[in-house]
């Protein structure tokens, strides 16, 4: 079909350009930085936080159990890396306990080494 036999149909082309968009409007402006909603828990943690080391022993086990956790929801909880997880974690159980057996109040800091090795069995 040639243009003269159907002129109602209007001519091809390429569709008219798009105005440019603000930043606002762009629609990954959300991904822009300065415009990144960050998770909750990033906000709240210090840039320049002191860390320390930690190596614990746990069941096989449970460390399969939450890496398998970790790696199936990172993302969705904000957790930046495995250690954040773990923090995370020992956090929640810091907050219960604390909750549950010293009215919600810190316990005093303590900076000493722990006692090493097994429990002794009740016998």
């Amino acid at each position: 079909m040639s243009a003269a036999q159907n002129s109602s149909r209007p001519a091809l082309g390429l569709p008219p350009r798009p105005s440019a968009a603000t930043p606002n409007d762009a629609p990954l402006a959300r991904m822009l930085p300065g415009r990144r909603q960050e998770p909750a828990a990033k906000k709240e943690e210090a840039k320049d936080a002191e860390t320390a080391p930690m190596t614990v022993s746990i069941p096989t086990a449970i460390r399969n159990r939450a890496k398998a956790a970790y790696k199936a929801t990172s993302y969705v909880e904000g957790d930046n890396t495995w250690a954040h997880f773990v923090a995370k974690a020992i956090e929640a159980e810091t907050l219960r306990r604390e909750a549950e057996h010293n009215q919600g109040e810190m316990y005093p800091a303590w900076g000493e080494k722990l006692p090493g090795g097994r429990r002794l069995k009740d016998s």
